[in-house]
């Protein structure tokens, strides 16, 4: 379930319109999975609609005069995968306030793809602004869907994935690259194909060195996991992360945009494995306050490139 949430100032013209609006393209194409809510920066809990808000949307075939007006609050951000204002100047007040949601906040404009300006604000104003606005909402809010549908087809990239083990992990590649396979990722093999033994920094290489050209995700398991990470975190631009449970493999794609998921065959129960390989892949970078850590990485990387002593500058 996706959860959708309009930004507004009082909570009772603009945002409830929205809602409004918005709720009726999804019964008119009969999706279910996004859940539409309506809030306010300076809202006071339990005001009814605007009545000409409640006259437009009459109008329009939508009943307001249930409306209750709701204060803006972490219950409703948090968990929002998409913040749509309808203003800038409320669009940079949040993201400002919420750095962490900074990425799913935009103005209804933006997300839409037009010329970044605000929705009329029909407070005041009379019936006609309120015919505007509604006007405007109807003819942006179904390019918000259409853009939100977009944005959650998966991308063909994000269904390629480089994988390489060693021979300790090579009972576990296997079966990961089946499931992964059945669930209609293109899986490049980077070895071993079989139990014999060979060296894990070679392997790692081999992933890496896929994931930068094609710039996608990789998977890397040895016996422990430790060895391989260890030699796939030396090449720049490779943020190998271990990971031995769900939270681990979640957090290390929101927190530090790990572009390679670790596992130890020896050290994990094949489902788990498996388990935490498919969250990795399924999940993405919150960016936020991470992205300033994130780029504090790379530049400790650039920091010793080029440098033939151990520890470049150090």
């Amino acid at each position: 379930m996706k959860r959708l949430v309009f930004v507004c100032t009082g909570n009772t013209c603009r945002s409830p319109m929205a809602k409004a609006i918005f709720t009726g393209l999804l019964v008119d194409r009969d999706i279910k999975d996004i859940e539409v809510s309506s809030t306010g920066l300076a809202a006071i809990n339990g005001v009814p609609a605007s009545p000409e808000a409640i006259e437009v949307m009459a109008g329009e075939g939508f009943d307001l005069s249930r409306h209750q007006s709701r204060q803006l609050s972490l219950e409703l951000i948090l968990p929002a995968d998409y913040i749509l204002t309808m203003t800038v100047a409320q669009r940079d007040y949040l993201q400002e306030k919420y750095p962490d949601k900074a990425m799913t906040i935009f103005t209804i404009n933006d997300f839409a793809g037009k010329v970044s300006q605000d929705i009329i604000d029909p407070l005041g104003r009379g019936i006609a602004a309120y015919k505007e606005c509604a006007a405007q909402l109807k003819r942006l809010l179904p390019q918000v869907l259409d853009r939100m549908l977009e944005s959650e087809e998966p991308k063909t990239e994000d269904r390629k994935v480089a994988i390489g083990s060693d021979h300790a992990g090579f009972e576990l590649k296997t079966a990961i690259i089946k499931v992964l396979a059945d669930e209609n990722y293109q899986v490049m093999d980077c070895g071993t194909f079989s139990e014999e033994s060979v060296d894990y920094p070679d392997i790692a290489e081999n992933v890496a060195a896929a994931v930068l050209t094609h710039k996608i995700k990789g998977i890397i398991i040895c016996g422990t996991g430790i060895g391989i990470s260890i030699a796939a975190n030396k090449i720049p631009g490779i943020r190998a992360a271990l990971c031995y449970n769900l939270d681990s493999a979640r957090l290390a794609r929101q927190h530090n945009d790990a572009n390679i998921v670790a596992v130890g065959a020896r050290m994990l129960e094949q489902d788990l494995a498996i388990e935490i390989v498919k969250t990795f892949l399924a999940t993405g970078f919150e960016a936020g306050r991470h992205q300033r850590r994130i780029e504090k990485i790379m530049e400790l990387e650039k920091k010793c490139l080029g440098r033939s002593n151990q520890g470049g500058l150090y």
